[in-house]
């Protein structure tokens, strides 16, 4: 099977790496809505970055120390902490949303990204970027209906995770011109794990076997589905692998109508199509620009 897999094209390895990522990240969103029925989101984020810290200390330990060596400390330390509040916030979104609303709204990563790098980073960002976030903000209000009764406070909950993972992914852009991966993904984990404790042992519990379980499988589809991403990187191009991303949503939508009932809201699919076209439009003239 794996001489088979090698002999395909470069095209239908990229294929199975980035379906795999995306079924990976639907699944992993269903894991975290099973464990929140038990725990609190806060210890929830806890148990993830643990978990997945205890999986990378024995690669980091077999490479060495020297990769970790870095003079750019207080960025980590940001970037930690944007992404542990990013996960924070997710965690309650998947706990208090429907799974198919809080997917789709998270997709609009790459629209605050686009204001962020012209706010802070002064990027010059011309009308094509700016029309394209435009009409994705039409489809997030579509969703969420802002103003009216159907419009629930929680909706906010993903689109404020979505401004911290944007956030930490300007940080990202910066540090990987010095650091290696192998340092980026240690001290993330590194920095995370305490960061996330705080809040955790306000709610903490203790967590039972089973849960106990579904962290550990959560924490390792997360390690594997960027494997996945990066594999997949490597075999194609960046606008072959970024649509595949997008496919998480129809199968975290059956997925949730078979395992929780949640019928997606018929505002769901001109929303979530504005957003992800305006999104995936971003992302590919960013790359041509770079």
């Amino acid at each position: 099977m794996k001489n088979w897999f090698k002999n395909q094209p470069a095209t239908i390895q990229a294929s199975f790496y980035a379906l795999s990522a995306a079924i990976l990240a639907a699944c992993f969103t269903l894991t975290i809505r099973f464990s929140t029925e038990e725990l609190h989101p806060y210890q929830a984020v806890f148990l993830r970055f643990l978990f997945g810290l205890l999986m990378i200390a024995p690669v980091v330990m077999r490479g060495g120390f020297a990769p970790l060596r870095t003079k750019r400390l207080p960025l980590l330390g940001l970037r930690g902490i944007l992404s542990a509040s990013e996960m924070c916030l997710w965690f309650l979104a998947v706990l208090y949303l429907p799974l198919a609303e809080a997917t789709t709204l998270n997709f609009t990563v790459p629209l605050f990204g686009t204001i962020l790098a012209a706010l802070i980073l002064r990027e010059t960002i011309r009308i094509h970027r700016w029309l394209a976030v435009f009409v994705g903000f039409i489809g997030v209000g579509l969703i969420i209906q802002p103003g009216t009764a159907a419009m629930q406070p929680a909706s906010l909950l993903p689109i404020a995770a979505a401004i911290c993972m944007a956030s930490a992914g300007l940080i990202t852009k910066r540090l990987v011109a010095t650091e290696s991966t192998t340092a980026l993904l240690f001290y993330l984990m590194l920095i995370t794990t305490p960061v996330s404790l705080i809040p955790a042992l306000f709610v903490w519990q203790t967590p039972s076997w089973h849960v106990l379980g579904l962290m550990v499988l959560a924490a390792a589809m997360m390690n594997v589905m960027q494997v996945c991403n990066v594999k997949a990187l490597q075999l194609a191009d960046y606008s072959f692998f970024v649509g595949f991303s997008y496919l998480r949503l129809p199968i975290i939508a059956i997925l949730a109508l078979i395992l929780f009932g949640e019928v997606p809201d018929i505002w769901i699919f001109p929303g979530g199509a504005l957003i992800i076209a305006a999104a995936v439009y971003v992302a590919l003239r960013e790359r041509k620009i770079a």
